[in-house]
């Protein structure tokens, strides 16, 4: 699949599943946890049908290994991803690069308490740990990104697992946001916040110019507008 095609499949499941949500008016906006008002959301956790999780693996399994074939991504020995719904994504990049292109890796995720009994060397932390081997090369991958605060945390949680290298952060979407808040808008986005506090380099299957272009024709005046303004205040794009 070509890298267009993999960015309208996607988009078409995003839609189709509800996983995308667009506000029906503008005095229906979604509230995130920041305190922005916008006039779209992005629910990864819509996607829990079977049809859905297989467009899920071959999306995420082709973007990888086109990535790695351009030689745009470093090769890797697992994929890290934070719960809860990276764990999901994780596991089906792992089954997606297997079956569709025949790249094995494993996959690793954090556990939100610290194991205490059993086989705690396996999965104290981070599960499926017993394998790492120091030095080990991680790629992390996970839904979206809004201000960068999560993807913070997980970099931290890796730590546990000793010296590895992070090879990149591979996400479904980048909202294209600086960081802050309702009020407190910094100058720098959330990816290039990542890229350059950790030297990381990010990769997302579709970004929200990419999503606007692609459905600005198909929805009302006034959510096209509140999308246009929105990203006049917190985006590091603009959609005019």
């Amino acid at each position: 699949m070509s890298r267009a095609e993999i960015e309208k499949e996607f988009l078409e499941l995003l839609l189709g599943k509800g996983a995308l949500r667009i506000a029906p008016s503008v005095q229906e906006m979604f509230v995130f946890k920041s305190g922005r008002i916008s006039p779209n959301f992005i629910n990864m956790g819509a996607l829990t049908d079977g049809e859905s999780l297989a467009r899920v693996k071959r999306a995420f399994g082709n973007f990888i290994a086109d990535l790695l074939s351009e030689g745009g991504l470093q090769d890797f020995d697992f994929i890290f991803g934070p719960a809860y719904k990276g764990i999901a994504l994780a596991a089906l990049a792992c089954e997606g690069l297997s079956e569709l292109r025949g790249i094995n890796k494993r996959y690793l995720y954090d556990r939100k308490e610290e194991k205490t009994y059993a086989d705690k060397k396996m999965d104290q932390i981070i599960v499926g740990s017993g394998y790492f081997k120091e030095g080990d090369k991680i790629l992390i991958i996970d839904d979206v990104i809004t201000t960068g605060d999560t993807k913070l945390e997980a970099l931290e949680k890796l730590r546990a697992l000793g010296k590895h290298d992070v090879v990149g952060m591979v996400l479904a979407v980048d909202r294209e946001e600086k960081m802050g808040d309702a009020t407190r808008v910094e100058e720098k986005g959330a990816v290039q916040n990542v890229e350059d506090r950790f030297g990381i380099k990010v990769f997302s299957i579709l970004k929200m110019r990419r999503i606007y272009d692609l459905v600005k024709d198909k929805i009302n005046d006034d959510i096209r507008k509140s999308w246009i303004d929105y990203y006049d205040k917190y985006g590091v794009v603009s959609l005019r």
